[in-house]
């Protein structure tokens, strides 16, 4: 409800705003000061069909932030960031496709990180193969998707 200051889940207003501050509008600031060099990248390369080729925003988002697969409020501030990353990725698809820009939330796996913690199945370096590939293969059918290991579109 508008107007409540209520803890939940471990979230505090303050962490919900830091963390909305790092995942959403410190991409969408860095999205922003990049895109004349994007839009430039996709003028130049005006003969390459519409992929990460030609130009791309790759935001790095989560499963956590999935409204549909959530069934719990472990992490909160966490899950609500990536969830409204994975919004602004749709409204960047929507605004840059127009400039022959591609825009796409990848989730990069669990990953044994200072974040994913000891018991997560994948090594950074596994994660950033996976990443790669969905970079190097992407087209504009991904454009405005949430994508995981293969392409494979997940449920936002």
């Amino acid at each position: 409800s508008s107007g409540i200051n209520a803890e939940y889940g471990g979230c505090s207003d303050l962490e919900l705003m830091e963390t909305l501050e790092v995942n959403v509008v410190g991409q969408h600031i860095v999205t922003n000061s990049f895109y004349p060099l994007l839009k430039r990248a996709a003028e130049c390369n005006s003969y390459v069909p519409i992929s990460c080729a030609k130009a791309a925003v790759i935001n790095i988002s989560s499963e956590l932030g999935s409204i549909q697969n959530t069934t719990n409020s472990f992490t909160t501030a966490y899950r609500v960031s990536k969830a409204a990353l994975n919004m602004l990725t749709k409204c960047q698809a929507s605004d840059f496709i127009k400039d022959g820009i591609v825009s796409l939330s990848v989730h990069p796996g669990w990953v044994r990180t200072d974040l994913g913690g000891p018991r997560a199945p994948l090594s950074t370096k596994d994660s950033v193969e996976d990443i790669a590939y969905m970079i190097e293969n992407c087209t504009e059918e991904h454009n405005g998707k949430y994508v995981r290991k293969g392409l494979v579109t997940e449920p936002y």
